[in-house]
């Protein structure tokens, strides 16, 4: 796990393909509520139900968002609607401006 800080923020990014239960808890170990949380997915190809609820337990007490996501990761927060509850952005630029945040809106035309 990579962790750089900055006096705003905090940058984690888990280096290990899959992210369990196991791998969540040391996440949200290092978190700082002092700072906005990011977790950078790059390397994350990956993740289990345990890992879901732990990043969403934290994100209702903090900011924490999330970017540099896989297209299954991404479909599978789309699908657990944990897109409303967690910040999803494409880069870490848009993390940190907080900007261009990947909405699911679930429109129908009629």
């Amino acid at each position: 796990m990579e962790i750089k800080t900055s006096d705003l923020y905090c940058i984690i990014t888990p280096l290990s393909p899959m992210l369990d239960k196991r791998e969540a808890v040391r996440i949200v170990q290092e978190f700082d509520n002092s700072k906005i949380i990011g977790l950078d997915m790059t390397f994350v190809k990956d993740c289990t139900i345990d890992f879901f609820e732990e990043i969403a337990l934290k994100a209702e007490k903090s900011f924490v968002g999330l970017f540099n996501i896989s297209s299954d990761i991404f479909t599978i927060f789309n699908i657990m609607e944990l897109d409303k509850r967690l910040n999803l952005f494409v880069s870490e630029m848009d993390f940190k401006q907080n900007k261009h945040r990947i909405l699911n809106r679930k429109l129908c035309l009629v």
